[in-house]
């Protein structure tokens, strides 16, 4: 009875002294903190430096740590210096199921970023497009000698340019498309078709914009001899703010193998007794 005692008294000692092993101290985490991932852009050759960046994409050395909604600040077990590297996280044609590093954007990377344990490290990153990238079209509207889109022979109104301060994006102007009469189709298209690379090459549309109704985005591809084939890609809510989107035009221009060049269209339809339809567009890329 003695000795089951003592052993039963050191068995109870070793789990006591064993309790570090098992439930050993937390190590402090540090904390990276982003608000905003920016983009710089050269505005001659690549137009305007909007951007909707939702998500920062985080790799510390070169390990994907995760993809984070902005701002957001995250913890590390990691700590001293790593390479930080972060990418641009869009929602491809806007929906929040389709979110990745835009591939147009280079990753901003930072090297030696002290991570400190108990600390947040602020970062400010700011993303560029690619060297390499083409820009097959660009329409900022600032320039007021002419539009770069013209309203379609089934369209009910026509489109212009405005400078009113109160419907421009930025700069000087924007594209303005608006319905007097009660009910109608508004429709307008790029002026000039552009040629663009098929066989799966990436390519997408980026546009900022702000409608009252619900605006359709397609494609029509046009082939030798006068045939045309309309595709639709999108339709955009009514949004009172304006917002921008990038849409993939990929798989829409690849299908269409045999297609000579390309245009994009735009349409709205205002039902009798809805609200003036007014549509608004500004910062119009094709890019691949």
């Amino acid at each position: 009875m003695k000795y089951g005692y003592l052993i039963y008294l050191f068995i109870c000692l070793s789990l006591f002294a064993g309790c570090d092993i098992i439930n050993p101290e937390e190590q402090e985490a540090a904390y990276i903190s982003i608000q905003q991932v920016n983009l710089s852009t050269d505005l001659d050759i690549q137009g305007s430096n909007s951007s909707n960046i939702k998500d920062a994409w985080i790799y510390i050395d070169d390990n994907l740590i995760g993809a984070f909604p902005l701002p957001c600040k995250i913890p590390s077990l990691k700590t001293g210096n790593h390479k930080i590297s972060i990418g641009a996280g869009i929602q491809v044609n806007g929906s929040s199921m389709l979110r990745t590093p835009y591939i147009f954007y280079r990753f901003y990377q930072q090297e030696n970023v002290n991570l400190e344990a108990g600390y947040v490290t602020e970062l400010n990153p700011v993303v560029t497009y690619f060297d390499s990238i083409t820009f097959g079209f660009k329409a900022n509207f600032d320039d007021l000698s002419g539009n770069k889109l013209t309203s379609t022979a089934v369209s009910d109104t026509t489109v212009e340019l405005t400078t009113d301060a109160s419907k421009v994006f930025e700069g000087t102007g924007s594209c303005l498309a608006r319905l007097l009469r009660d009910s109608g189709l508004v429709e307008f298209q790029m002026i000039d078709p552009v040629t663009l690379p098929k066989g799966g090459r990436n390519i997408f549309l980026e546009l900022d914009y702000k409608t009252t109704h619900d605006l359709v985005i397609g494609l029509r591809s046009y082939y030798t001899g006068a045939s045309t084939k309309e595709e639709i890609l999108l339709s955009l809510r009514a949004n009172s703010n304006w917002n921008k989107v990038y849409i993939n035009l990929t798989k829409a221009v690849s299908t269409q193998v045999n297609a000579a060049n390309y245009r994009i269209y735009f349409s709205a339809y205002k039902q009798a007794g809805s609200v003036p339809l007014e549509i608004l567009l500004d910062n119009l890329k094709i890019v691949y």
